[in-house]
């Protein structure tokens, strides 16, 4: 028994390492504004510890020409995996595959606590395969950053369900209260599943005539220990001004408001069909999750309801997640709210138990959904790695202005000469990857002095600057030595 457990769980992580990494690179063929800020601050304090303004080991990073802030976890999650294995544009996205599969171990623990292990398997094959987490793993980003600590969280309630001891309350407050700052949306998401948690724990610990003081007093572990995450607020948004709520200072405008930008997280076409607003995010084509999965997600919410306890808990986490969004006007963003991505395949698994133990033929319709689940899944991932780059160049880019850089850097040091970049095709991040220092920044009209190596778009004759035969995408190389 123990060796199917080991050799299933080993099987899958494997399978969907090579599955999630494949065409890593490709798919997407370029990188977004924000990958790029994460790269090139995790490839400067990698080296130095200094940020791109100078500043050493900050909380947080101003970036984007100090238009937006990277948060903590991400980028020194990123910094550590550009350490120890490299930097380049591969280890940014692998880094992001490798916290997935990491999401997955850990929700197989959970899913093992709860159905066993066969369960707890074919949680992690569903979580794998939804598309906004395949599509996050191809992206190094943080929007998925949320996935481990949220699972750390639901598990330590689990434990301290089954034993009901303190350090649980301990570690699940230390981890939920850590996701108010692994990424920009769990600041509407956090506020309500600590209320949620600290009602669960009070009803765990109810039974007639408790006095009120010890019934409280058992939540404390959990109340003292998220409390200071929330307090720290006050400070960090004096010493990085902006980096808490940013653009997106919750405001209520008024309750149909409120109400739309919630039930919009459950609009079936979002769901199942259609999926996130941006095309960074969402194929168009594919929802939030796979659409053959509705059915177990059905019965499991069904069957969550007559069981109670802590499935009714998890159902609640599910439908209370996006309840705040609207103070923000988001609507339509599943990349905001992959947080509740977890609970949804446990709700899911939960349908699956339901429909193969107690209900008549249930097998012959689990086999179903199987395998309209492969057709699902196989033309969600054929679009995504061979359609979608192609048809989101225009806003992604490609990778073909990494090359000039690398050629860009190669001539720079034959040659011993500093490097001048134009600032106007100026990349961040391809800069950090081929030099240990950042270029200087050439304004318009201008030009560098003599004992430089120049990358610029401009195609003719520059005073004084003889151009480089090599044959690089876009751009070209001048020297003036």
């Amino acid at each position: 028994m123990l060796k199917n457990k080991l050799f299933w769980l080993f099987s899958v992580l494997v399978f969907f390492f090579f599955l999630l990494s494949y065409r890593l690179s490709e798919t997407p063929m370029g990188l977004t504004a924000d990958e790029s800020a994460f790269g090139t601050n995790a490839a400067l304090l990698s080296r130095t510890g200094y940020d791109e303004n100078g500043v050493f080991m900050p909380l947080f990073v101003n970036s984007i020409n100090k238009s937006d802030w990277r948060q903590p976890w991400s980028q020194y999650y990123i910094t550590l995996f550009f350490k120890i294995f490299g930097i380049s544009i591969y280890n940014l996205r692998l880094s992001s595959v490798i916290l997935i599969l990491f999401s997955g171990y850990l929700l197989y623990r959970l899913m093992n606590s709860l159905l066993g292990w066969r369960y707890a398997t074919l949680s992690m094959v569903l979580f794998f395969t939804t598309p906004i987490i395949f599509l996050q793993s191809h992206l190094g980003l943080d929007n998925i950053m949320p996935l481990p600590f949220v699972l750390i969280w639901l598990l330590n309630l689990n434990n301290y369900r089954l034993f009901p001891k303190p350090k649980f309350l301990i570690f699940a407050g230390l981890s939920l209260g850590a996701s108010f700052y692994s990424y920009k949306g769990m600041r509407a998401v956090v506020p309500v599943w600590t209320i949620l948690t600290f009602i669960y724990i009070l009803f765990l610990n109810y039974r007639p005539k408790i006095k009120l003081f010890k019934l409280f007093s058992d939540t404390l572990p959990f109340v003292l220990t998220i409390i200071p995450f929330f307090i720290a607020i006050f400070p960090i948004s004096q010493a990085y001004p902006g980096a808490i709520f940013g653009g997106a200072r919750p405001k209520f405008t008024n309750l149909y408001d409120l109400l739309y930008a919630y039930l919009s997280h459950y609009d079936l076409t979002f769901l199942y069909i259609r999926g996130d607003d941006l095309l960074f995010h969402s194929t168009k084509f594919h929802g939030m999750v796979l659409l053959s999965t509705l059915p177990l997600f059905v019965l499991g919410f069904i069957h969550s309801i007559k069981l109670k306890k802590f499935w009714t808990f998890l159902v609640l986490t599910y439908f209370s997640g996006p309840l705040l969004f609207g103070l923000v006007d988001s609507v339509h963003r599943a990349s905001r709210i992959i947080a509740v991505i977890p609970v949804y395949i446990i709700i899911c698994i939960l349908g699956t138990n339901l429909l193969l133990t107690k209900i008549k033929r249930g097998k012959y319709f689990f086999f179903s959904l199987i395998f309209l689940f492969i057709i699902n899944f196989l033309d969600f991932t054929h679009y995504y790695w061979f359609s979608y780059p192609k048809f989101t160049e225009n806003i992604f880019g490609n990778m073909e202005r990494s090359v000039s850089y690398q050629v860009f850097s190669y001539e720079s040091q034959k040659r011993n000469l500093k490097p001048y970049v134009d600032k106007e095709i100026y990349e961040s991040f391809f800069d950090a990857i081929s030099f240990t220092a950042p270029s200087t920044l050439v304004p318009k009209d201008e030009l560098p002095p003599t004992g430089s190596i120049y990358l610029t778009y401009h195609d003719g004759d520059l005073e004084g600057f003889t151009k480089l035969n090599v044959a690089i995408p876009q751009f070209r190389i001048y020297t003036n030595p």
